[in-house]
């Protein structure tokens, strides 16, 4: 995410990130990545968490860092953010 924020070479107007199966342990507010996930949250990136795969983890929207959108499934907001021109990149 900061080296696409930091390249200068592209023009960015939102960053959105969907997350979703086994990765959304990252969205926990206890995870090693929550600190990360919250200075982006700062920077006005988006980020999303598929319902589904919080469900099928046994977490809830409460175990979750603040901030977070839970969408109803990763793969319908991903299909919503490019109809309205969002590129989709995986990582």
């Amino acid at each position: 995410i900061q080296n696409l924020m930091d390249d200068h070479t592209v023009e960015i107007e939102k960053i959105a990130v969907v997350i979703n199966s086994n990765a959304i342990d990252m969205m926990e507010k206890d995870s090693e990545a929550a600190e990360f996930i919250e200075e982006f949250l700062e920077k006005d990136v988006e980020f999303n968490a598929c319902s589904n795969s919080l469900e099928n983890r046994g977490l809830e929207k409460e175990d979750v860092v603040e901030g977070i959108e839970i969408v109803n499934s990763g793969v319908g907001k991903l299909t919503q953010l490019q109809s309205k021109g969002h590129n989709y990149v995986e990582i």
